[in-house]
């Protein structure tokens, strides 16, 4: 009787996790806009920086349009894996 009662007492917190599982999110975080927001921004800033800074500028901006890309990508997959609608 008592295994009986430890097993359903297991399935009970298991369960509700494996049948109903959470359902995706609505939209793309906050965190997730923010950081977007803030690399346009900075991105903005840079092409009005002026200067060469030997290169350096333009490497900033090139890695900026990078991890724009990345976070495009990242939402494309996370829609296409139901995380988000």
């Amino acid at each position: 009787m008592k295994i009986a009662t430890l097993l359903l007492a297991a399935i009970t917190l298991v369960a509700p996790a494996t049948l109903f599982p959470q359902p995706p999110q609505k939209d793309v975080p906050a965190e997730v806009d923010s950081a977007r927001n803030a690399l346009k921004e900075a991105h903005n800033d840079l092409e009005k920086a002026g200067g060469d800074w030997g290169g350096h500028r333009a490497k900033a901006i090139q890695h900026i349009q990078e991890a724009l890309g990345e976070l495009n990508q990242a939402e494309q997959w996370a829609r296409a894996h139901h995380e988000i609608k």
